[in-house]
């Protein structure tokens, strides 16, 4: 293991306070970058569910009012983005020139304020990218070269996040996959609390989904699919685990009345934000399947490795970061995305044959602790940053 960042100071910015993917791998990051001997300093836009985990991980929380770039077609959201966006980086940077870190690093691609911030504090800058870039005319080649002018190094979960934000691949880029610790992420487990609180009997089967209600995330195709799943089997529910981030509210609203529409009546439970971080081993313990659904390619995919964690079967679509996590029809199976048509039958077969759902859930349970663990994390991740400060120097 590295032993570079013993008393190494890096200051996170992570532009929301929700329950999402980079929310929780930056969590996991400061957890496992303290056994480094790194010291975390951790900047939020308000306080929010993690915040207690960041802090017991032994990271200095500091707020600051900041918003997300979101490619979202509302345009008083845009407009107060705006008008914010210089009054906060000046006050990132001061932020950053009293904490004094040695590296800055931003924990998004949307995540704008720590990349200026560290400009004019004029501290080493990581641009963490965990998103797929949309391919705009000129907006994306313009957005990438301010990318690579405002970081010392941009570091990637896989390739397919690099390859749709930059033409020409530039040399300061590193790709490094997230991981998950299995042993902790059990640790909590109450096997069966799902259906205790939901009050789902032994005999129906549960399908879920776990994510944001976010339009890219696909969770219309799931219900598509729900539909087409609910005609063939009077034994299954179909779960919905997550809630709709600012400024997408009505998305959810649309979700509940197209489940309305297809006729789903209580076979579909809507759960909203109710289980917190902790709480996710038993929801994704309480899936006999879990479906990935996202119609755009997925930077990497951090909740296919929690459902794989505990052996629950996943289906996913086929593009971005899950075809690097998953071996079709070994540990996982991969449609095509979009298409409601192939998950359901994709479902369908695995409530038919339970044999070999329990075999691909097994073998997703041994591929995740063997490929996505902590300690190749902390070896890489230690050995970027050192890159990155030398680059500087």
């Amino acid at each position: 293991m590295a032993r570079a960042d013993t008393a190494r100071h890096v200051l996170y910015v992570q532009p929301n306070s929700e329950v999402g993917g980079s929310d929780i791998a930056l969590a996991r990051t400061i957890e496992a970058m303290r056994g480094a001997g790194q010291r975390a300093s951790v900047v939020l836009p308000c306080d929010g569910p993690l915040v207690a985990r960041l802090r017991a991980a032994g990271a200095e929380v500091h707020f600051l009012p900041m918003r997300q770039l979101r490619t979202i077609r509302s345009l008083s959201y845009q407009a107060g983005y705006l008008m914010r966006f210089i009054p906060t980086v000046m006050r990132m940077a001061r932020l950053i020139r009293r904490l004094r870190p040695d590296l800055v690093h931003s924990n998004s691609l949307y995540c704008l304020y720590g990349a200026f911030g560290a400009k004019l504090a004029r501290t080493p800058h990581l641009w963490h990218i965990r998103e797929m870039a949309p391919r705009v005319p000129v907006l994306t080649a313009a957005y990438a070269q301010m990318v690579r002018r405002l970081s010392d190094t941009i570091l990637a979960m896989s390739e397919p996040c690099v390859e749709a934000l930059f033409r020409r691949r530039p040399e300061n880029v590193a790709v490094m996959p997230d991981a998950l610790d299995q042993e902790a992420f059990l640790a909590p487990r109450r096997p069966g609390r799902l259906r205790r609180e939901l009050g789902i009997g032994e005999a129906e089967r549960i399908v879920g989904f776990a994510a944001r209600l976010d339009p890219w995330k696909g969770v219309h195709v799931f219900l598509e699919a729900c539909a087409r799943v609910a005609r063939a089997r009077r034994d299954v529910r179909f779960v919905i685990a997550g809630g709709a981030p600012e400024g997408l509210e009505h998305y959810e609203r649309d979700l509940k009345q197209q489940a309305a529409r297809l006729g789903l009546g209580d076979r579909v439970l809507f759960l909203g934000w109710r289980y917190r971080l902790a709480d996710m081993v038993d929801v994704m313990e309480g899936f006999d399947i879990f479906c990935h659904t996202s119609i755009e390619a997925e930077p990497f995919g951090l909740v296919l490795l929690e459902a794989m964690a505990v052996a629950t079967p996943v289906i996913a679509a086929r593009a971005g970061g899950p075809l690097d996590i998953i071996e079709d029809g070994v540990s996982g199976l991969l449609v095509r995305p979009g298409d409601a048509a192939a998950l359901a039958h994709a479902i369908t077969g695995l409530l038919d044959d339970p044999a070999r759902a329990r075999r691909i859930g097994r073998a997703g349970q041994v591929r995740q602790a063997a490929e996505f663990s902590p300690p190749r994390f902390i070896e890489r991740l230690s050995s970027i940053h050192d890159s990155t400060l030398a680059r500087r120097q």
